[in-house]
């Protein structure tokens, strides 16, 4: 990451109030990937982060340079990788621990209730139909009793699935990767 700090201006500032000024990365200046890009299917494509990756892992894997890990966090709007980033095996196991005082406690604990609007379906071209569901009180859930269309969610359930949503990120495509670093080197230099 520290590749990426490199495109950041500098401030003169004098830290200690002794008449000293040092240059420092003005950090605090941020720019965003423009949404109609991630949008665009022929610039990237999806990659289900496995046990072990990490973005510079990634980066190297795909880009040949562990130091654009900040463009695998910025094109998937990762601000947090200590916690937008998925976790595995006694990583996960160790978060849900310390959130709910233990795995036997998340798992006994109802997150949420649900019902089935539409089940998910393999189509005959072999397109998937998503499941459909709505998130309901405990009052309706208990009216729907017998129905195979109500899910109660338990809190290491409802994890595990937000953990496995991070697991589906976009990689963009290695001809686009000159023309992204231009544009944020333009947009983080000073201009002034």
């Amino acid at each position: 990451m520290s590749e990426y700090f490199k495109y950041f201006s500098t401030t003169p500032h004098d830290i200690k109030n002794e008449g000293r000024q040092v240059n420092l990365t003005n950090v605090l200046k941020r720019f965003r990937i423009r949404s109609d890009l991630q949008d665009k299917t022929d610039i990237f494509y999806m990659y289900d982060v496995q046990d072990g990756d990490r973005p510079d892992v990634i980066a190297d894997k795909y880009y040949n340079d562990p130091n654009l890990a900040w463009i695998v966090l910025h094109f998937n709007t990762i601000v947090d990788p200590m916690f937008d980033w998925p976790l595995f095996g006694r990583d996960f196991d160790k978060y849900v621990a310390a959130k709910y005082g233990s795995i036997v406690n998340a798992q006994n604990t109802i997150h949420e209730y649900r019902q089935v609007l539409v089940e998910k379906e393999v189509l005959y071209d072999g397109s998937i139909r998503p499941e459909k569901i709505i998130k309901i009180d405990k009052t309706t859930y208990d009216s729907l009793i017998g129905n195979p269309n109500r899910q109660s969610v338990s809190k290491y359930d409802w994890e595990v699935e937000q953990n496995e949503k991070k697991r589906k990120i976009k990689i963009l495509d290695k001809k686009y990767i000159g023309k992204v670093t231009d544009e944020v080197k333009y947009i983080l230099k000073d201009t002034e």
